[in-house]
Order: structure tokens, then sequence, then C-alpha cells
């Protein structure tokens, strides 16, 4: 268990420093650890905790605390409530730090060509990493046809309409269901 607790402390650490654009600009290194390189759950029990994590009041990223929890859950119930801990405070402490430090000095460069650079640079990767998250969720979540079909619509109601995202997950939950 304690090898784990560390694994989960060092990954989200790790990833909290790197998610510039938001937290799920890491959800395919998050995937990529979690399901291959940790073997913690399939690809499958990945997506299954992030569509909750999305469903639920409260922080996007809540996915971190889930994956921790259930990491640490062959171990039991108090390890499980310990990963959950370790990964969430790893995910945020790091970065909430290192905003806290640097949030002045980089207000002091706000006319800098040098910091429009940068983040000129950061949001084509941010944009990709997103896109990367969506492909695997996607990947792993679309199987069949009809599946592909409620993808599709999900995704042009998502563009073109203001249609709660939650709403739209349970009409999903519902039609397959009913139908699949």
């Amino acid at each position: 268990m304690n090898r784990t607790l560390l694994q989960l402390a060092g990954l989200f650490s790790t990833l909290s420093l790197s998610a510039f654009g938001g937290g799920k600009v890491v959800l395919p290194s998050m995937h990529q650890a979690a399901c291959g390189e940790y073997h913690w759950m399939s690809s499958q029990e990945f997506v299954d905790l992030f569509s909750i994590s999305m469903a639920a009041p409260g922080p996007s990223m809540m996915v971190v605390t889930l994956v921790g929890l259930k990491a640490c859950l062959p171990y039991g119930t108090a390890a499980a409530i310990l990963g959950a801990l370790v990964a969430t405070v790893a995910m945020f402490l790091p970065s909430s730090v290192l905003v806290y430090f640097a949030g002045d000095w980089w207000d002091h460069w706000k006319e800098s060509p040098w910091r429009h650079s940068v983040m000129d640079a950061i949001l084509p990767v941010s944009t990709g990493l997103i896109l990367a998250a969506t492909w695997i969720i996607a990947k792993t979540s679309i199987h069949s046809v009809p599946t592909a079909v409620m993808g599709v619509i999900a995704l042009l109601l998502m563009l073109f309409t203001k249609i709660n995202p939650v709403l739209m997950m349970g009409a999903a939950g519902l039609i397959s269901w009913a139908f699949l």
C-alpha cells in the first residue's frame, strides 16, 4: 500500500505542475499511468470514473480523487480513503503553491513580449492535450453504431445549443438503458 501511495503522490504532483490550460489536459497522462504503467484499473473503469466525476457537482477534476480511491481499494476502505486524499492533495497543492508564489512575478511581466510568446505557445499545446483526452474517452466509450450516433448528437448539441451537459448525459443514460 505504501508503494501505491507514493506512486499516487508522485504521479499527481507531477501532473499538477504540468496542467497548463486546465486539469483536463493531463487526462491522457493520467489514463496512461493509471491503466498502463501502474495497472490500477482498466480503460473502461477510467472512463467510468471520469464520467462520474463530470456528472457529480463540484470540481471537474474530481476524477483525481476517484483514481486515488480505486488505486488503493484493494487494500481496504481506510486505505482507499487515504489514497483518495493523497491523490487530491498531490494534484492541487503543488500547482496552488506555484501560483501563489509566481503570480506576482507573472503579473510583473504583463506587457512583456516574452510573456505573450509563452502564452501563445501554451494555447495550442493545451488544445492538443484536451483533444487527446477526448480521443481516449471516445475510443473507450464509443463501441457501436448507436453509441457513435449518440456521441455525434451530443457533440452537435454542445457546439450549437446551451443545453446543460448533465441533462445530455442523463438522456444518454436513459436511452442506453431503454434500447441498448
